[in-house]
């Protein structure tokens, strides 16, 4: 072949290769979780940045981040209102939405995003987030509880019926372990004590309870924007006396003990009744 025509091929494939939209893999630098981890389709084709651009990407990467280091500092309830009085507070917060988020996170850096948090508390509700619409951060994949988020509704005390009450904690799907699913959630009930470990970051996507454009149907039911997310560590209490636990089991450990004694129970022979 001769240089001219060498030179023409060269150039045609260039130029078909950058017009191909190459899959991004997620890059897991960090393994809070790295013995029960899970490799799911989506690990393969949808990068740290999802499918955000400038701010939404920013805040993508921060929903993604799993370097946040596991030396947790306890928060409560009352630290994550105090935060969010803080965030309310800055320049342009209402007008903050899915199109218009911030293109600097040092404001939520200087509130302690990207540090290691535990919240100990209760099980609200959970469930997998956004399936009908997908999610930018999980490259809008839908009808997928395998590639969603598995949202948490955490609440201090039992009893509280209002979801406008609680705060959110997130299981990104990116290397999920199996055990870390809405049915075992459901199973731990809500007066199990639970302490839920990972990043603490804002979510300025959506608006809280109450305030100027909260929509019940496009947001989560919430008192503050800050969460727990990602989910790094998952803890069920195996020995509680009222609002305090003195024995911890990690989640994935939980499930499997209650999937066995749910066997045993289900093939324990009926008593004979006697008259």
């Amino acid at each position: 072949m001769k240089w001219p025509q060498l030179l023409v091929v060269s150039v045609m494939l260039c130029t078909f290769a950058s017009g191909q939209k190459t899959k991004a893999a997620f890059p897991m630098k960090c393994h809070p979780f790295q013995s029960i981890e899970v490799k799911h389709p989506i690990d393969s084709t949808c990068g740290i940045s999802g499918k955000g651009t400038a701010g939404s990407a920013l805040q993508n990467q921060t929903k993604n981040n799993f370097c946040a280091g596991q030396t947790y500092q306890p928060i409560t309830q009352q630290d994550l209102l105090s935060k969010q009085q803080k965030v309310s507070a800055l320049p342009n917060y209402l007008k903050w939405s899915g199109e218009d988020m911030p293109t600097s996170r040092a404001d939520f850096v200087s509130l302690g995003e990207g540090t290691g948090v535990q919240f100990v508390g209760y099980i609200f509700e959970a469930h997998y987030a956004d399936l009908s619409s997908g999610e930018s951060v999980n490259c809008e994949v839908k009808d997928d509880e395998a590639s969603n988020d598995i949202h948490i509704a955490l609440v201090p005390t039992t009893g509280l019926t209002d979801e406008c009450q609680s705060n959110s904690a997130e299981m990104i799907p990116h290397y999920r372990p199996a055990s870390w699913t809405v049915a075992n959630l459901e199973k731990v009930g809500k007066t199990t004590l639970v302490r839920v470990s990972g990043q603490l970051m804002y979510d300025a996507d959506h608006k809280i309870c109450g305030e100027q454009g909260f929509s019940p149907k496009d947001n989560p039911h919430r008192m503050s924007g800050w969460e727990i997310h990602p989910v790094y560590a998952f803890d069920v209490c195996v020995q509680q006396s009222g609002d305090q636990c003195s024995q911890w089991k990690p989640l994935s450990d939980w499930a499997g003990t209650a999937a066995k004694s749910s066997t045993k129970s289900s093939t324990k022979k009926p008593k004979t009744e006697t008259r």
